[in-house]
């Protein structure tokens, strides 16, 4: 069995783990490199679980022991073929308890790996195919909210002038329930959010399964609530030792999805882009000396 049967069997079983062992399995799915970095209490601790589920999650995929699903894992980053960023992971697997690593040091770390694993499962292709998708739609609803709504503006604010009929979901003043309800088929919704999901986003999900509408979802997991039937799934890594899960994975995603609406366009995009553009200098949007 090699890395990627193991993290076929944890996505097939997820649905039918206990809630303890779905803990251990989401965060494997999510860093599966940690499998290899870290002892098995270790990983227990960043899963929040005991380290005794590690071992339970182990022998369900069919192990013997805790150390022969940790070596799967190792395994696979040892392999040179799986680039720079696999190299400097196993390297901290040989020397990450050598020496304190400062605040400026995790945080760049985590968030180059961020983007080296958010990119790993991206395609030209999942990209065009999703751009086609948003320029074809009737309609297109941009679904984040909480600590995702600054991704979910961001793609607003960067495709309003392309799209007339792009709406940028909030909610405000009690309205989301009768915003989401006006999805229809031939509409597309991009939705965003990481666990801990916001109920009112998976909601929106749901109300476009629902209505036939297509989904494009930027989310943390390929068993998170948002990528079930989703029609372009975008997975977006988010480690950071800080307390709120980073976003940078996620704006990068939208930033290629706003290029990819950019290159689809073609000639129409510029057009648009060099009319908007007049027509903010001419009311003076821009700060000029």
């Amino acid at each position: 069995m090699n890395s990627g049967d193991i993290m076929k069997k944890i996505r097939d079983c997820f649905v039918s783990l206990s809630p303890q062992l779905q803990i251990a399995a989401r965060h494997i799915l999510d860093a599966p490199d940690d499998v290899a970095l870290y002892s098995m209490r270790e990983m227990a601790a960043r899963s929040s679980v005991k380290p005794a589920t590690m071992a339970r999650l182990a022998a369900k995929i069919g192990y013997e022991n805790y150390n022969d699903f940790r070596n799967e894992f190792r395994q696979l980053i040892s392999t040179p073929k799986t680039g720079f960023a696999a190299r400097a992971r196993l390297m901290q697997l040989k020397s990450h308890d050598a020496r304190e690593k400062g605040l400026v040091s995790d945080v760049w770390g985590a968030e180059r790996d961020n983007i080296e694993q958010t990119y790993q499962e991206i395609t030209d292709e999942k990209l065009n195919d999703a751009a086609s998708a948003l320029v074809q739609a009737k309609t297109i609803y941009i679904v984040g909210l909480r600590k995702c709504f600054p991704v979910a503006y961001f793609f607003h604010y960067a495709t309003r002038d392309f799209f007339d009929s792009c709406k940028l979901v909030h909610g405000y003043a009690g309205l989301f329930q009768e915003e989401i309800s006006q999805i229809n088929k031939g509409d597309i919704v991009l939705v965003i959010a990481f666990d801990p999901y916001t109920t009112e986003t998976v909601k929106a999900a749901n109300m476009a399964r629902k209505s036939g509408a297509k989904i494009i979802a930027v989310t943390d997991s390929e068993v998170s609530p948002l990528a079930t039937d989703a029609d372009y799934i975008f997975i977006a890594a988010n480690r950071s030792p800080s307390f709120y899960r980073s976003l940078v994975g996620a704006l990068s995603i939208v930033q290629s999805l706003v290029a990819a609406v950019v290159t689809t366009l073609g000639d129409r995009a510029v057009t648009i882009l060099e009319q908007s553009d007049k027509r903010r200098r001419e009311n003076k949007v821009y700060w000029n000396i």
